[in-house]
């Protein structure tokens, strides 16, 4: 049972390396970890595996175990305090009411032209998307 929780500890954090590698478009379920706001398909592959290493550590108490739970228990506490505590987004603290003028910006499209909106005074309608991103 030992090396079944390894396998999925260290698989999936090895996973994850790979997934964060430039050509991480390729690897398996990339787009899980993009578009979810947090990964539970693999917080709970980690959470599964460490609990396994531990039932075989409490049932077999074999010495060349603990080393090897010892290091799930941390990479497992590890990537699940980063994406607990760091996958979500603080409150906006810049809003606009109704009726208040836009704020002035200047910003790279697309294509890298910049654009730059003075603030307040007349101007066409305009539709801004403010797209944040999957992540």
């Amino acid at each position: 049972m030992i090396w079944v929780s390894a396998l999925l500890v260290f698989g999936a954090v090895g996973w994850l390396l790979t997934s964060l590698a430039p050509s991480a478009e390729l690897a398996l379920g990339f787009e899980q970890l993009i578009h979810a706001p947090i990964p539970w398909a693999l917080l709970a592959t980690l959470w599964i595996g460490a609990g396994l290493g531990l039932a075989a550590l409490v049932r077999g108490r074999r010495r060349f175990a603990i080393p090897i739970v010892g290091l799930e228990l941390l990479l497992v506490g590890l990537v699940s305090f980063y994406f607990l505590r760091f996958s979500w987004l603080p409150e906006h603290t810049l809003a606009l009411d109704v009726g208040e003028s836009f704020p002035a910006y200047s910003m790279l499209d697309q294509d890298e032209a910049l654009h730059t909106v003075p603030a307040g005074g007349p101007r066409a309608p305009a539709l801004y998307i403010f797209y944040r991103g999957d992540w």
